[in-house]
């Protein structure tokens, strides 16, 4: 069996056949399906999918980029904690620090000013808290702000001496950075991007297979081959060809993570099994995804 930790099927790229998808997956081997909320929107659909679909799993939080169009934190904040009482809410999150400029959003101010980073830090403050007081772990974005967000989580685990379990999705940065990173015991999240960036390689060849979870964050991040199938114009592209034949839009999908554990396994020189194996056990460790229904 595949887990799928980190998807995004609550988005809009997926409003139309998000059933399908989750049916191809299931047919090869991606039992499991862990559904990201990325704001207060994207967060209640999350529990919604999850709530009406056996093997889907819900995170709701607030993503850092979306800090630009936040004008009452602490009414958002109160409404996510409310959420993450739901039984199918297994983490908080997505939810850190994101330092970079972004030629495409929904938000008109691209420029990440002091005062952004400062409100960044703060939302992502308040979650680790809320996470820390439910015994919930975090799904933790990190773009461009490798030693500020350790600073952050630092900080607010310095009262008690207790870091907040997580996993920081997507793994960017330096073998020194990944291993402070594990030293403070998270798991690490591996994207399609393994099988094209020599940086994100580097560092899964040093990643415990103990610390692995397998993600696809879809509907981005396709790896290869199918990447390179087609020209891409960008990564937010809506016309992706996608494992077992074409679909009418080019997107990433949970059945390629498959192909992320495939990938990971040629790259450490070990067995697609044990590969499999690891990422499932850690994955339900880390959700507690055993222990359904909760709270």
């Amino acid at each position: 069996m595949y887990i799928d930790t980190h998807a995004h099927l609550n988005f809009e790229a997926f409003k139309d056949d998000w059933q399908k998808l989750v049916i191809k997956a299931k047919k090869n081997g991606v039992k499991k399906i862990i559904v990201v909320g990325t704001d207060l929107i994207s967060s209640k659909r999350a529990v919604r999918l999850a709530e009406e679909t056996e093997g889907l799993f819900a995170t709701v939080g607030f993503h850092p980029h979306h800090c630009k169009g936040l004008t009452d934190k602490d009414k958002v904040l109160e409404e996510i904690k409310k959420l993450s009482k739901h039984k199918k809410v297994v983490a908080i999150g997505e939810c850190g620090l994101d330092y970079h400029e972004y030629r495409k959003t929904k938000h008109k101010k691209t420029q990440i000013t002091n005062e952004q980073k400062n409100l960044q830090k703060q939302v992502f403050g308040q979650q680790i808290q809320l996470a820390k007081s439910l015994g919930l772990p975090l799904v933790i974005h990190n773009r461009e702000a490798q030693k500020e967000i350790l600073d952050v989580i630092d900080h607010f685990s310095k009262n008690d001496g207790k870091y907040p379990k997580g996993v920081f999705h997507c793994i960017a940065g330096s073998v020194k950075y990944l291993e402070k990173v594990l030293e403070k015991g998270f798991f690490i999240g591996v994207d399609g991007n393994v099988t094209y960036n020599l940086e994100v390689q580097v560092l899964v060849k040093e990643l415990p297979l103990e610390r692995l979870l397998i993600e696809t964050d879809s509907p981005f991040l396709i790896p290869e081959p199918l990447r390179s199938q087609r020209k891409v114009p960008n990564r937010l592209s809506l016309k992706l060809q996608t494992a077992g034949g074409s679909e009418p839009r080019l997107r990433n999908q949970p059945v390629n993570v498959t192909i992320v554990a495939e990938y990971i396994a040629k790259l450490k020189n070990v067995s697609l099994d044990k590969v499999k194996a690891s990422s499932t056990k850690n994955a339900e460790a880390l959700f507690s995804l055993k222990a359904r229904p909760r709270r």
